[in-house]
Order: C-alpha cells, then structure tokens, then sequence
C-alpha cells in the first residue's frame, strides 16, 4: 500500500467535499459503498480501487487525476524516464531517492478541531439522563467531518442501528423536539437515551432499529419497541 498515494487522494477527496458542502454518508451512497469503507480510504487504512477513484470523479465532475494526482504524474514520469539512456535514467533515479528522503522528513499538517462529545448514543440498551453542557470526552476530526451546524455530539454504543451507524461513531445532532416522518436521532425515554428510527403507530412512538440480523432461531436481535403516553418521553434532535 502506498502511504503517500493514499495521502494524496484522502486530501483531494476531503477538499472536493468542503468545496461542494458534501457530507461523507452522501458521497458513500453516491458510489455505492459503505461509509465506513470511505471513512478507511480518508483515514488511511485502505487504498480505493482505480473503479472506485473514477466513481468519485464523476460524483464531483473532475477527472480521475484530479483525485489522484499520481495517476498523471506516473504516467509523464514514465514516458519521459524510458526514452533516456541507461546513465540518464540512474541519474534521475538518484535524484528522485534524494528527493523521496527530503519529502519523508516533512509532517503533513492537515486543518483538525477539536469536537466535544456530550453523550453516549445507545444503540440498544439505553443510557441514562445526560446534560449537553457535560463533557465526556473530546476528540479531534477533520474539518470537513464535522458540519458545519450542529448543537449535540454523541458517540454511539452498540451494534442495533449498523450498517448505517457503527459502534464507536462519532455523530452529530441538530435539537428538534417534534417527530418527523422515519425520524433517525436521539430520543429520552424514562431518563434513558436512546439512538433509533422514530415513527407514530396507533398513539404509540415506535422505536426501531436499523440492524436486521436475526438468531439462529430466525428472530431479530434488535426488536422494535414501544413508548406511550405512560413514558416520560423526550425527542432530543435529529442526527446529520
């Protein structure tokens, strides 16, 4: 895996994102991959497909190179290195390694906030009241991870709301405290909070839970519940 290639097409993704206000959920779907796959591509932790690359350059309207600068680059390298004689090309071949050792000792400073995180999100069993001015841990992203209006930020817990939420996720909630239709955001039940698609049913607000595995018996692990007029029932916001 090449580190700098990687390093190069995460910065031009994340810079085709802030230029167009494109979150990276709405760039996943766009291509067709989960967002935990681009998250690895922006962190570094895998390399996207040439398919992939061309994907999001039709997204954003560029071309491949575009994303990937070295796919051009090592194009003209090559054309130019093979029409030179044998000790030409050992002379640019010593010159690109000095050039490679210079470029090794640099520290790429990316544009990085720190986010406060007020709450654990559960996703599954609930977790107890909170208060937003609390802090529980603070973390540092990228810029362009983080929106640009938001008025909560909770870590999620638990598996019942993957794919579309992964345990350990950062998220961000805009406060709403009135049901929309399909509603995905946090809601406070009997001093408990939970992270779960909200809709009405007969009087009833249904909690349900975007994990569709089933046991061996065939039933869901993540069962949808109920919450009535005999709850204390609070809609705390909607996740973005």
């Amino acid at each position: 895996m090449n580190k700098e290639r990687n390093r190069i097409i995460a910065n031009n993704i994340r810079k085709y994102l802030k230029e167009t206000e494109m979150t990276q959920k709405q760039l996943a779907e766009l291509i067709d991959i989960k967002p935990s796959t681009l998250s690895d591509y922006l962190n570094l932790r895998s390399n996207p497909s040439h398919g992939v690359i061309q994907k999001i350059a039709d997204v954003f309207g560029i071309v491949k190179s575009d994303i990937d600068t070295t796919y051009k680059e090592d194009n003209d390298i090559t054309t130019v290195y093979n029409q030179l004689t044998p000790p030409r090309q050992e002379n640019v071949l010593t010159y690109a390694e000095g050039q490679l050792k210079e470029q090794n000792k640099v520290t790429s400073i990316d544009d990085y906030k720190d986010v406060n995180i007020n709450l654990y999100a559960a996703a599954g069993l609930g977790t107890m009241n909170f208060d937003k001015e609390n802090l529980i841990e603070q973390v540092r992203m990228h810029v362009t991870e983080v929106p640009n209006e938001y008025d909560l930020v909770a870590r999620v817990t638990g598996d019942s709301m993957y794919p579309f939420f992964r345990d350990g996720e950062i998220i961000f909630i805009k406060e709403q405290h009135y049901l929309t239709e399909n509603m995905i955001g946090l809601v406070e039940i009997n001093g408990e909070a939970f992270l779960k698609k909200m809709y009405k049913e007969d009087d009833r607000l249904v909690l349900e839970s975007l994990n569709k595995d089933k046991n061996e018996n065939g039933k869901a692990l993540y069962p949808k519940f109920y919450a009535d007029e005999l709850d204390d029932v609070r809609i705390i916001g909607k996740a973005i």
